[in-house]
C-alpha cells in the first residue's frame, strides 16, 4: 500500500514538473518574441518607424510588387493581341485591352475570344452586315451590339459560364468543350482546332 502512494506521488511530481518545464519553455519564447517588438516601439528614436510600421510597411511593398507583376502580365498580353491583328491591319487591334480585361473579369483564356474572332470574321475585317458590331459570329449576325467591347464583353460572360440562361453550355467546361459548344464539329469540322491554333498563333504561353 505503502508503494503505491508513493508510486502516485511520484507519477503526480513528475506530471507537475513537465506541465512545468513547458510554462516555461512558452513563457521564454512570448518574452523572446514580444520584448524586441516592444523595444523596438518604446526605443525608436522621433520619426524612426515603429516594428508595427515596418510590418504595416513590408506588406504594402508586398502588395505593390504583386500588382506591378499584375499590370506587367495585362500590358504583355494586350501587346500580343494587338500585334496578331495589326499584322494585317484588321479593325479588332484597337480591342485588344478589352479581351484581356473581359477574360480576366469572367475567368476564361484572354486568347480565346480573340481567336474566335479571327475565324469568324477575320478579325472584324469581314464583320456581320445583318448586325452591329458582331464580328464572333454570336446569335448567327442577329443581335447588334452598341460597340465591340459590348460584344467582347457580352461573349466572354457567356462562354465564362457567367450567363444563367447559356451556363447550361458552357459552365465548368474546358477550351475544346467551351469551343463545342459554341460550334460543333457537327456544324463546321474542325473548328476547336482552329480556333486553339489562333490561340497558340497569338502566344504559346496562356
Amino acid at each position: 500500500m505503502t508503494q503505491f502512494i508513493l508510486s502516485k506521488k511520484v507519477t503526480t511530481n513528475t506530471f507537475l514538473q513537465n506541465v512545468y518545464k513547458t510554462f516555461i519553455i512558452i513563457y521564454s519564447f512570448y518574452i523572446s518574441f514580444s520584448l524586441p517588438a516592444f523595444a523596438l516601439d518604446a526605443e525608436a528614436p522621433l520619426g524612426a518607424q515603429s516594428f508595427a510600421e515596418i510590418v504595416f510597411d513590408d506588406t504594402a511593398a508586398l502588395e505593390r510588387k504583386k500588382q506591378q507583376l499584375e499590370d506587367q502580365v495585362r500590358a504583355e498580353r494586350i501587346a500580343k493581341i494587338e500585334s496578331y491583328y495589326a499584322r494585317y491591319d484588321l479593325p479588332l487591334q484597337h480591342e485588344a485591352e478589352h479581351f484581356v480585361d473581359a477574360a480576366e473579369k469572367y475567368g476564361i483564356d484572354w486568347r480565346l475570344v480573340a481567336a474566335i474572332g479571327f475565324i469568324e470574321s477575320t478579325g472584324g475585317k469581314h464583320a456581320c452586315e445583318t448586325a452591329t458590331y458582331s464580328a464572333f459570329g454570336w446569335g448567327s449576325c442577329t443581335i447588334d451590339f452598341d460597340s465591340y467591347a459590348e460584344s467582347i464583353d457580352v461573349i466572354s460572360m457567356n462562354l465564362g459560364g457567367h450567363n444563367p440562361k447559356t451556363a447550361q453550355f458552357y459552365a465548368g467546361k474546358d477550351i475544346r468543350g467551351i469551343l463545342w459548344s459554341y460550334n460543333p464539329d457537327t456544324i463546321r469540322k474542325g473548328y476547336g482546332d482552329m480556333v486553339i491554333k489562333q490561340m497558340n498563333t497569338i502566344s504559346p504561353n496562356v
